[in-house]
């Protein structure tokens, strides 16, 4: 198999795990860090939290480290890595709570773009389209649901309902969803359109990779995309538009399709179809992004070969955005 260059980020659940070990380790002068072992092949990365971009001991996403723990994390991100995205403060609900143009909150978002330029590091944004953590307004609109009578109306917080930031790996907002009065096709598309653009377009040239549209191919069943409220108000071209719009705001970014269980030979085949017909209308998806989360013992190595060896038939380079390995045995 031909191998192409990788980008690995490890996201905090894993990142988390080896920290202490790694921070409390005896580095001799001599030891070569991750970054400089692997530099000539790939970047190695990690998911930081706010604590680490502003340098302070603030409670950010479940996360409470004290100022000492912040100061170590710190330096260990900085001899380690190479390669930094942020955990949660470019996802919708935190970048962008309120509706409208001075609904933004970037104070986090630049922080970790700050950090990132003044090590030298090289930045990747997460994400751009999701199903959770988005907030309801971004739904929200006059249009009842299809079959509905009486929907729910639209919540007036910030962050509410069901695609608030929530604990555990994936966040909150999975297998729920906003109820109320909906948006149409062309209220949403111009929502994506502003959001993206002011998003990418503000860290034009510094952010070098976006996730553009995160964990759409459905897991189960027989439809190729999963049932999300992206898709049920706009339809399945929701991906090409984001797309589209990403690359208008920078088109020097690589831009990325991310998911996860692409080990699975039912999805992995549901996401080269769906890159496929991207490619056929000149979609300019430029990556794969493979999630990667896997145990000691599944899959095996054969498993693993065969779907990197599959995604590379689209011809793109593949990503390995989170790498997060269970010590304890599957089954």
């Amino acid at each position: 198999m031909k191998t192409q260059r990788l980008n690995v980020n490890s996201r905090w659940g894993f990142f988390t795990a080896v920290l202490p070990a790694i921070a409390a380790a005896a580095w001799s002068a001599e030891t070569p860090a991750l970054k400089e072992v692997w530099r000539d092949h790939f970047y190695i990365g990690a998911a930081i939290n706010r604590t680490i971009a502003t340098g302070s001991s603030v409670r950010a996403n479940n996360v409470n480290r004290s100022p000492e723990q912040v100061e170590k994390d710190i330096a260990v991100v900085k001899k380690q890595f190479n390669q930094i995205v942020p955990e949660n403060d470019l996802k919708w609900a935190l970048v962008h709570p309120r509706e409208g143009k001075d609904g933004y909150e970037f104070g986090p978002a630049d922080a970790f773009v700050n950090f990132g330029l003044s090590n030298k590091m090289y930045l990747v944004g997460h994400t751009l389209i999701w199903h959770a953590q988005t907030p309801d307004w971004v739904f929200a609109g006059t249009n009842l649901p299809p079959g509905d009578t009486k929907a729910t109306p639209p919540s007036t917080t910030e962050i509410s309902g069901t695609n608030t930031p929530g604990r555990g790996r994936f966040g909150g907002g999975f297998g729920r969803g906003y109820n109320g009065p909906r948006a149409s096709r062309e209220e949403l598309l111009e929502r994506m359109r502003e959001h993206i653009h002011t998003v990418v377009g503000r860290y034009k040239g510094k952010i070098k990779v976006w996730d553009v549209v995160n964990e759409a191919i459905a897991e189960g069943g027989t439809n190729m995309l999963r049932n999300s409220l992206w898709l049920q108000i706009i339809g399945p071209d929701f991906i090409a538009k984001a797309f589209e719009y990403a690359h208008e705001a920078d088109p020097d970014a690589i831009l990325r399709y991310n998911d996860y269980s692409l080990e699975n030979p039912t999805k992995r085949g549901r996401l080269i179809s769906l890159i496929k017909s991207l490619q056929a209308k000149h979609v300019p998806v430029m990556a794969i992004g493979s999630q990667t989360h896997v145990n000691v013992s599944s899959p095996t190595f054969e498993a693993e070969d065969q779907a990197l060896t599959e995604l590379e038939q689209l011809g793109l380079p593949i990503h390995i955005t989170e790498l997060d390995v269970n010590s304890a045995r599957a089954g």
